[in-house]
């Protein structure tokens, strides 16, 4: 009978030390070991506000601090545009960074939504802090009946 308990008490001991092992490596992949300051702190951290298009309208007409990025081609641009729109295609971004002030806000739109996107996570991690992707880009701008520039 004392052989049973000292078994059991054996058998329990390892289960609970294989559970630790397995806690500690499966957290050790999920939690990351070195974080830098300001890390894991959203409120210093740039994140990109994607607003609608009635959104980006509120925001241009309402802030006289806001610098509206179309990151299509030329092509694009040229067939219809947003007024006051600075036009850097996305391929060209990156040259062209320091085009883009960083003490306004910067309205980033393409045709509908998805180069807009991967361009704000670009500027995002070049320091650029106050960003708005308009999701359905231009497009949505349009359907909405907003005031666009054509030649």
């Amino acid at each position: 009978m004392k052989k049973k308990g000292y078994l059991r008490s054996i058998q329990a001991a390892v289960m609970l030390a294989g559970m630790a092992v397995f806690v500690n490596a499966f957290t050790g992949i999920l939690i990351p070991k070195n974080i830098h300051a300001g890390e894991g702190n959203k409120k210093t951290q740039t994140e990109v506000k994607n607003i609608s298009a009635r959104q980006a309208r509120e925001l241009i007409d309402n802030n006289k601090d806001v610098y509206i990025l179309d990151v299509r081609t030329k092509d694009e641009y040229n067939e219809v545009h947003l007024k006051d729109a600075h036009l850097i295609p996305i391929q060209e971004l990156e040259k062209n960074i320091n085009n883009i002030p960083r003490d306004k806000k910067v309205v980033v739109h393409c045709a509908a939504g998805k180069r807009s996107a991967k361009a704000c996570e670009l500027l995002k991690d070049k320091g650029l802090k106050e960003l708005y992707n308009v999701e359905g880009g231009i497009r949505k701008w349009e359907a909405e009946g907003y005031p666009v520039e054509k030649p």
